[in-house]
């Protein structure tokens, strides 16, 4: 299924969660779980369990939660020893949990990992990558991605790292715009990179075999130009939900090949 969890709507920050096993019909798991409403947060599957780490409900959060329903949800931490922060990336690799930079009250280039979401390790607390917030993460070629994100400017490099450790610019200027608060994920044997800000809201969707040499699938996508949605890969397809485009979005949309977009609906329940 499809989830999306918590996220800001223009009122208080919302703390509910919801599936979809087509992107049309959507049911609500809870409409309140036990963790505070935030957004910025991030989201994983990782142990047959979804999770829920740090964000934003008007302080920093370092609080890390799973649910194995979506409907009953545990504290794994109230406090890791990462501090709390919004606009950070987390992954799954190696058997283990990640979570990569944001901010905390400043950029951050530090690099977590814990194999059961309780206990936390530091890879690196400065990694060659300037700190950031709103980058993009995602694994790739048997290695950690870090996309864009916004240091003080928003930025188009991507690195790479096989252990989290040690890290490698790919290219330090993309085609794409430097940007924040777009998405990634890995379809087809590619990176993508969809949306964001760049100084304006995005619909633009580029793709890379290998980091370096982007290609544009279109720079104008049929969704509205937009930051802070989610994407994922779901029933062989790319999809994009949500965020910002100047009002907040319950938009769903997809696509096969990253070119021809279709909305699943225009109006989602949440």
């Amino acid at each position: 299924k499809l989830w999306v969890i918590a996220g800001y709507d223009g009122s208080p920050y919302s703390n509910d969660v919801w599936y979809s096993a087509d992107g049309i019909t959507w049911t609500e798991a809870t409409a309140s779980a036990p963790f505070s409403g935030r957004d910025y947060h991030s989201s994983v599957v990782f142990d047959n369990k979804l999770w829920v780490i740090g964000g934003y409900d008007r302080v920093f959060k370092n609080d890390v939660w799973y649910s194995a329903d979506g409907i009953s949800w545990t504290e794994a931490t109230a406090n890791a020893p990462f501090s709390g922060r919004y606009g950070h990336s987390s992954v799954v690799f190696d058997n283990k949990l990640w979570v990569i930079a944001g901010y905390d009250g400043a950029v951050k280039n530090d690099v977590w990992y814990s194999a059961d979401g309780i206990s936390w390790t530091a890879a690196t607390t400065n990694a060659p990558f300037s700190g950031r917030e709103g980058h993009s993460s995602v694994v790739f070629d048997n290695k950690l991605w870090v996309i864009g994100g916004y240091d003080g400017a928003v930025k188009n490099d991507v690195w790479y790292s096989a252990d989290g450790i040690s890290w490698t610019a790919a290219t330090a200027n993309a085609p794409f715009s430097g940007r924040d608060g777009h998405s990634s994920v890995v379809f087809d044997n590619k990176l993508w990179v969809i949306g964001g800000y760049d100084g304006a809201v995005k619909n633009d969707v580029w793709y890379s075999a290998d980091g370096i040499s982007w290609t544009a699938a279109t720079t104008n996508a049929p969704f509205s130009g937009r930051e802070g949605h989610s994407s994922v890969v779901f029933d062989n397809k790319l999809w994009v939900i949500g965020g910002y485009d100047g009002a907040v979005k319950n938009d769903v949309w997809y696509s096969a090949d990253g070119i021809s977009w279709t909305a699943a609906t225009a109006n989602a329940p949440f």
